[in-house]
């Protein structure tokens, strides 16, 4: 008699996620499949038969295997920095995910008067795309909980921010984004203050 496949715990938000990547259609397919893999795997699947039902090697799917044992969901299914995946989440980014949290989900269709983790990422990876966003359609719910803990907004915790938002926070935001940028580019990779010109015109930025 063979002996039994092993098998992998995942948790119901991990599952829902990596479903979600099945069905993307803007990610990488490297990224689908290693989703797949991991879903199979939590269902007893053989390496074998995962590598035949992929369409990757043996090899291959043993490595992402380890890697989800390793780190986790998106330590699995990304690469590192500087293997092909931009790992870095914008600062424009990042504002539009604190700019959701600051929302009532009632106020986008949803039933609740407060986020979960969980229902904020899933509306994330939803939309992400159409607000031109597509890096944010495979943000896992660690990464999203890492912003929201940054920006002291427990969205779960308080409603009182819901009240009064700005009307005009989507433009000033960019506005804001843009003068960083503006700034950033008149220092150097080791951020020191490009001189001037003598005849040249000084310019200072301000933002508050």
């Amino acid at each position: 008699m063979g002996r039994k496949s092993s098998t992998i715990e995942l948790s119901t938000t991990d599952r829902e996620y990596l479903e979600l990547q099945t069905r993307a259609r803007t990610i990488q397919a490297q990224t689908v499949s290693r989703a797949r893999i991991i879903l199979l795997k939590s269902e007893g699947i053989s390496i074998e038969e995962i590598a035949d039902k992929v369409g990757m090697n043996r090899k291959s799917v043993m490595l992402c295997l380890k890697k989800f044992k390793e780190g986790g969901v998106e330590n699995a299914l990304f690469d590192a920095p500087g293997r092909g995946r931009n790992a870095e989440i914008t600062d424009e980014e990042k504002a539009w995910i604190i700019n959701l949290a600051c929302q009532r989900p009632v106020d986008l269709g949803y039933a609740a008067e407060t986020w979960t983790y969980a229902k904020l990422t899933a509306h994330i990876n939803k939309t992400a795309e159409a607000a031109g966003y597509t890096r944010l359609s495979t943000i896992h719910k660690s990464t999203i909980n890492i912003i929201l803990d940054e920006a002291d907004i427990k969205p779960h915790k308080i409603t009182y921010y819901c009240e009064n938002r700005d009307s005009e926070f989507d433009q000033k935001m960019h506005n804001v984004l843009l003068v960083y940028k503006q700034l950033s580019l008149q220092f150097d990779e080791e951020g020191n203050l490009f001189p001037f010109e003598e005849d040249g015109q000084v310019v200072h930025v301000l933002s508050y």
